[in-house]
């Protein structure tokens, strides 16, 4: 697996499995680490992404959507390879003046849209997954049925798979505003206009209730205040009663690092990202998790999380120097993972006073035992570059992508077909150190090519690589 080279200065990526409990202490825990790097970025922002949900069953020339990640960088958008893979396929573009910085790349519950915030003061993007292509990505300002709405942005989150929640500045602090993605030409709806505070992350739990909070705080405005509002109250400002941040909703905990990144697990813990170098609080580098009992004892009147309760928030901190201006989250449901950004820009013990986001994701996975292993070879599906073929060791002789033990596509086609049979037949009886030897066809690896090597081949014989 990828083990960044010492000269790179890039930010680390640290996935946490969970179990299905909801209590912040009990719920995570960290193994081993496996490693994934995300496209890298000279940007201020970094680099963007979302994961697709284990229901989705789209594909994109082949290659399945389900639990692989989406990055936004540069003019591109990339798909990943394939689980445990640190290779990013091209699947759309921009325009040769549209260079993103991006603010976030949102996906539909049901994986069939894509929401991108290209940027501050740049255009929001809408626009149907069907359209991403491996073969011919194509320009998204030309592609045929994106929508776009020239409207300020920082993060988005879809509530539904109609309507696509934003925060973005105003003049004196933040708003909310949704879109109504099944329409083309129409207005924002005005959601919340008076957040006191810089933008921040938004959120909506299972229910529909929503998160959202201050960014940075303004005056005596608390940075990292978060906020959350009833499922029925959301529905009433989509109609046309506008909710106001200082008179609504109930506060959920304060300072709970800048709220610039939310999230929910499929378990109702909410997990925030952000930093606070520019203020006072001292909350950067790191992200926090408040756990789903806390969060519903708020929505039932009850007590605010306490940041010093481990019952109530947990810190993740994947810096040691504990430096970061920014610190992103990111939930794959259908794998159980928990991504938490960082950067490490500098290392201990030389540890900056803090470490600004500008370089691209990469670093680390970790994995608790309650994380899928399809084919219980001890790597979770996650970090397994052919989780449906026990192969521990995660051995990829090409560097494709895929491991050798279900990698029978020796020229790289895209189809195991008489090409591939002729060159395995070219190294048949042949072991290590010979001459014909070729180990990407030793599917078991034990140092020789024979029938067994053979029989996985004939398994494959006629299918599409890519969807093994």
């Amino acid at each position: 697996m990828f083990s960044p080279p010492a000269h790179l200065l890039l930010a680390t990526l640290l996935v946490l499995a969970f179990s299905s409990r909801a209590s912040a202490v009990d719920g995570y825990s960290t193994q081993p680490p496996y490693s994934l790097t995300l496209p890298a970025s000279d940007l201020s922002y970094g680099t963007a992404a979302d994961v697709f949900d284990g229901s989705i069953t789209i594909r994109v020339d082949g290659f399945p959507l389900r639990g692989r990640f989406l990055a936004a960088v540069g003019r591109t958008i990339y798909l990943q390879k394939n689980f445990g893979a640190d290779l990013w396929l091209p699947v759309a573009t921009l325009g040769p003046d549209d260079t993103m910085d991006p603010c976030f790349i949102k996906i539909s519950p049901n994986g069939k849209e894509i929401a991108l915030g290209v940027g501050f003061y740049k255009p929001l993007i809408v626009f149907e997954t069907a359209l991403l292509s491996v073969s011919a990505p194509p320009n998204l300002r030309s592609a045929p049925g994106v929508k776009i709405w020239d409207e300020n942005t920082y993060d988005g989150a879809w509530r539904g798979n109609r309507y696509l929640f934003i925060n973005a500045g105003a003049d004196a602090g933040s708003q909310l505003y949704a879109i109504d993605t099944e329409g083309t030409t129409g207005a924002p709806i005005p959601i919340m206009p008076d957040i006191p505070g810089a933008s921040g992350g938004l959120a909506f739990d299972g229910a529909g209730n929503l998160v959202t909070g201050v960014g940075f705080g303004y005056g005596t405005t608390a940075t990292g205040q978060l906020k959350i509002w009833p499922a029925s109250l959301v529905d009433a400002a989509l109609a046309g009663t506008a909710l106001s941040y200082p008179e609504s909703g109930k506060v959920l905990i304060e300072g709970a690092s800048s709220a610039a990144s939310l999230g929910f697990d499929s378990s109702g813990n909410l997990f925030v990202g952000g930093g606070d170098v520019f203020g006072n609080s001292h909350q950067y580098g790191y992200a926090g998790l408040v756990s789903a009992d806390a969060v519903q004892r708020v929505l039932s009147g009850g007590a605010i999380a306490d940041p010093m309760a481990p019952a109530d928030y947990v810190k993740l901190q994947p810096d040691p120097c504990h430096n970061d201006d920014a610190t992103n989250v990111w939930y794959a449901p259908s794998l159980g993972m928990l991504v938490v950004t960082a950067n490490l820009t500098s290392t201990p013990p030389d540890c900056a006073r803090f470490d600004m986001t500008r370089s691209g994701p990469s670093g680390q996975q970790f994995f608790s035992p309650s994380a899928p292993d399809t084919d219980s070879d001890g790597i979770p599906d996650g970090a397994d570059n052919a989780y449906l073929t026990p192969n521990p060791d995660q051995k990829d002789a090409d560097g494709d992508g895929w491991g050798d033990a279900a990698d029978c596509d020796a020229d790289n086609d895209g189809v195991i077909n008489r090409s591939d049979l002729s060159s395995l037949m070219a190294a048949f009886g042949s072991v290590t150190g010979e001459a014909n030897f070729a180990g990407g066809y030793d599917f078991n690896h034990d140092a020789q090519i024979d029938l067994a090597d053979f029989a996985l081949f004939k398994q494959r014989w006629g299918k599409n690589a890519v969807c093994e």
